[in-house]
């Protein structure tokens, strides 16, 4: 085999073929060159066409392969020779891939050839099935190198009894869910759905691969018919190299496939051998769109009245012509054989002209793909990925009203943005949120038609605890929410009849329990705020909390943030944009001293949580307050744990303890304050009325801070009603003389935005969120019609804050009766 000889026509012949090797055919079929001789020009014409597809170092320019001596000795002394040579070309094909092109995946052929390697016993089919299944997954896992270990792992047991365990863990959670998905997809997946009906053509029954392939096993009864074999296996090998050659958009290598695969087979001796069966198999499995260019040599066949036999033999030039229309996308034409064959014979006197060619052009030339090129289709979809999410959240929007808010911990959390439909809560809980929800959004739809209109966010947790169970108690927040809604709707009713100011709109924002998901929400209500202007202040808070704080300075630095029912000493020191409208801790815990001082009390607890920022700092004020009256402050002062407060039952070994303390101080003189939420507070009050009995009388004294929610909210359980604790006399801090404690204070939030709102108001420009911020630092005055009694200004010092109203209530034991409320300072 001295190479492709210098003959008439070879030249043609050779560019022709270089030209299908190099680019693309598209969906067009290549037929096979076979080449007739008896003096081994054809077979040097094949093996030489060999180097043509190697550079000079070696490597592949176009993945071939070539069925040499070698390889064909090896396959007649095997038992299975059609196995033996697909082996050795699918072998080749992975090894001559180029090296810009990525790696070849054969994954339907090697599936397809393990099967032949596998015994599945003499079971029954079940049997053998889940035999085959198991042993093809283990093949897999080895042969992914992610897998690989888990399996070595699972294999071995690892040393040791730790090592055993974590095994046998991964056997049950990794190994054998991977071991059912991968048995769901031999049965399911396209690229075998075509095994188990060959199977049925040969003979016997089968509807899933597993199933067909124990036929075709080590002892299967399929196993002999070799014809069946190879076609199975050529198949696969089919599928494989036509999912090779698509393209894929965000996989630069495969775009520079722009050849087809090559075999070469330089010694087809006769028609019984397997080398003419694995030429009659390929040419066979050629179709529209198999990248596969298939040249052949043979010795020729005699004359014979088999019209199948008889074949056109062209010379080069003549085959040249009959597949140059190919490289220009037409149709193959007439003058092509039948069969698919293209047959070539080589003969007469060398060219001198056809050897320089030859010894010049010594490679295919596969048309370059450059980076540009390579990378174009990855660009252009992340382009029309990042070009389309603009659209995607506007029919996110379009499509999902509620976009702005989600689940989140069990609860809905984010921006009220929704027209209608959306809620905080579901239509069983809260209902006085899911009231005021709907009120607002109306009230914000007469305000936005009515003209100008600015827009006050009011920010607070409204979602009770979703660990509470059936004791969840209703933020305070939301009665804060609603005093807010009512300032808002009579504003907009007075704008009716002075046109020269704007209405207002208010949105609500729930940061969930205890400000759990704060930043996310934070982070949209910023987002809103840049895109809509007309968003001016930011009101309630409604918590003393380090989230709290937190929370506000996060927000824009342009917005302004006025507390509602918000008492804590740092909540105005750590905070650059926030403004104080009711009294301080400390200005409560001079109220609450003077009560004491009052009762003629000279000893005291306090009971804290010391996990909340606002109840220690409560603690602290009350502590020096007592002691500069000479009250004695017991030591150690109780703190009610966070999470023991939570249940009623299990796990309270520390409220017996201190309801029994709380007994002892009371029958010795004593006073308990209460520095803590008021969410806990019915836990502990239920506690001491166990260990003190119902019917005490006289009642204990028990001055508490923060109860809005257990004596304004209508809803509240049962056990959370303070009257029916007749053993403690409780009163407590308020910040109006009725049970509106925390509406009150939402009004005045609410009146303080309008009302800096209302000083930068011109009519004609319209002013920003930086002003109305600009407008509360210079000073505000907050008088109006809404709540006349209660005017103050911002910002507010210490006397202005000392001058708000605070007052004194005492809880009645006589239902239906409001609580019996004075100023806290002893004033009428």
């Amino acid at each position: 085999m001295g190479g492709i000889p210098a003959l008439d026509g070879v030249k043609d012949l050779v560019s022709v073929l270089d030209a299908l090797a190099g680019q693309r055919v598209g969906k067009q079929t290549v037929p096979a060159v076979v080449f007739e001789d008896d003096g081994g020009l054809g077979a040097g014409f094949v093996t030489g066409f060999q180097e043509r597809l190697r550079d000079g170092g070696g490597a592949g320019i176009v993945p071939h392969a070539l069925a040499d001596d070698a390889l064909l000795a090896q396959a007649r002394g095997a038992r299975e020779p059609d196995v033996v040579l697909l082996d050795g070309i699918t072998a080749q094909l992975e090894q001559t891939m180029p090296g810009k092109a990525g790696r070849l995946a054969l994954t339907t052929y090697w599936t397809c050839r393990r099967v032949l390697d596998v015994n599945v016993g003499a079971g029954a089919p079940p049997a053998q099935r889940d035999a085959l299944a198991e042993s093809l997954c283990a093949s897999w896992q080895r042969a992914t190198p992610g897998l690989r270990g888990l399996r070595s792992f699972i294999e071995t047991g690892g040393a040791g009894q730790v090592s055993a365990r974590l095994g046998a863990v991964a056997t049950v959670l990794v190994a054998w869910p991977l071991e059912w998905g991968y048995r769901v997809w031999l049965n399911r997946t396209r690229r075998l759905r075509w095994y188990s009906g060959k199977v049925c053509n040969a003979g016997q029954a089968a509807t899933t691969f597993l199933a067909a392939a124990t036929h075709l096993s080590l002892e299967g009864d399929l196993r002999h018919n070799s014809a069946l074999r190879q076609s199975l296996l050529l198949e696969a090998l089919a599928v494989d190299l036509a999912r090779a050659a698509r393209r894929g958009v965000f996989s630069p290598r495969r775009r520079r496939r722009v050849w087809p695969f090559v075999v070469l087979l330089p010694r087809i001796d006769g028609p019984g051998v397997a080398l003419h069966r694995l030429l009659d198999g390929l040419v066979k499995i050629r179709r529209r769109g198999l990248p596969l260019v298939l040249m052949a040599a043979r010795t020729p066949v005699a004359p014979s009245d088999d019209r199948t036999e008889q074949r056109a033999v062209r010379t080069p030039g003549q085959a040249a012509a009959a597949l140059r229309p190919l490289l220009e996308r037409k149709p193959q034409p007439a003058t092509a054989d039948d069969d698919g064959r293209v047959t070539v014979a080589l003969a007469g006197p060398e060219r001198s002209s056809v050897s320089d060619w030859l010894a010049t052009n010594v490679t295919v030339r596969p048309r370059p793909v450059r980076w540009p090129s390579t990378y174009l289709g990855t660009v252009l979809a992340l382009v029309m990925v990042a070009a389309a999410l603009p659209a995607a959240g506007w029919a996110q929007q379009l499509l999902d009203p509620c976009h702005d808010m989600w689940q989140a911990a069990g609860a809905r959390v984010g921006v009220d943005t929704a027209a209608t439909g959306c809620y905080f809560t579901d239509g069983s809980s809260q209902k006085l949120l899911r009231s005021l929800q709907n009120r607002i959004r109306a009230q914000n739809d007469a305000a936005v038609q009515g003209g100008s209109y600015r827009t006050v966010v009011f920010l607070a947790p409204l979602t009770a605890d979703p660990h509470g169970a059936g004791e969840q108690l209703t933020p305070a927040g939301v009665l804060q929410l609603e005093g807010a809604a009512r300032a808002q709707q009579v504003f907009n009713q007075q704008v009716g009849v002075n046109a020269d100011r704007p209405r207002l709109r208010l949105i609500v924002a729930n940061v969930g329990y205890a400000y759990s998901h704060a930043p996310a929400v934070v982070d949209r209500l910023n987002a809103l705020a840049g895109e809509d202007p007309s968003i001016s202040a930011v009101i309630g808070i409604s918590q003393s909390r380090q989230a709290s704080v937190d929370a506000i300075n996060r927000l824009s630095v342009d917005l302004p943030v006025i507390g509602a029912a918000v008492t804590g000493d740092f909540m105005a020191t750590e905070t650059t944009t926030y403004f104080q409208t009711q009294p301080t801790n400390r200005h409560l815990a001079r109220a609450l001293a003077r009560r004491v001082t009052e009762l003629g009390r000279k000893k005291a607890m306090i009971v804290y949580d010391d996990k909340d920022r606002y109840s220690v700092n409560l603690q602290q004020d009350l502590r020096a307050e007592l002691t500069d009256r000479d009250i004695a402050v017991e030591e150690p002062s109780f703190a009610v744990m966070r999470e023991a407060a939570r249940s009623q039952r299990g796990g309270m070994s520390t409220l017996p303890d201190l309801a029994k303390e709380i007994c002892a101080l009371s029958r010795s003189g004593g006073i308990t304050l209460y520095a803590a939420r008021g969410s806990q507070l019915p836990k502990i009050l239920n506690e001491v009325q166990a260990q003190c009995g119902a019917a005490r009388r006289p009642a204990f004294p028990l001055l508490a801070s923060d109860t809005g929610t257990l004596v304004e909210y209508p809803e509240i359980p049962e056990f959370a009603h303070l009257g029916r604790y007749t053993a403690v006399d409780l009163s407590y801090i308020a910040f109006s003389r009725d049970r509106h404690s925390d509406h009150a204070v939402g009004s005045d939030a609410f009146r303080a935005a309008a009302a800096a709102i209302y000083r930068v108001w011109t009519g004609t420009n319209t002013p920003r969120a930086s002003n109305v911020l600009q407008q509360l630092r210079s000073g505000i005055d907050v008088q109006d019609t809404v709540a006349v009694e209660r005017p103050f200004h911002l910002p507010a010092d210490d006397q202005a804050l000392a001058r708000r109203p605070l007052f004194l209530c005492t809880v009645p034991h006589t239902p239906d009766t409001p609580p019996d409320c004075r100023a806290a300072d002893g004033r009428p």
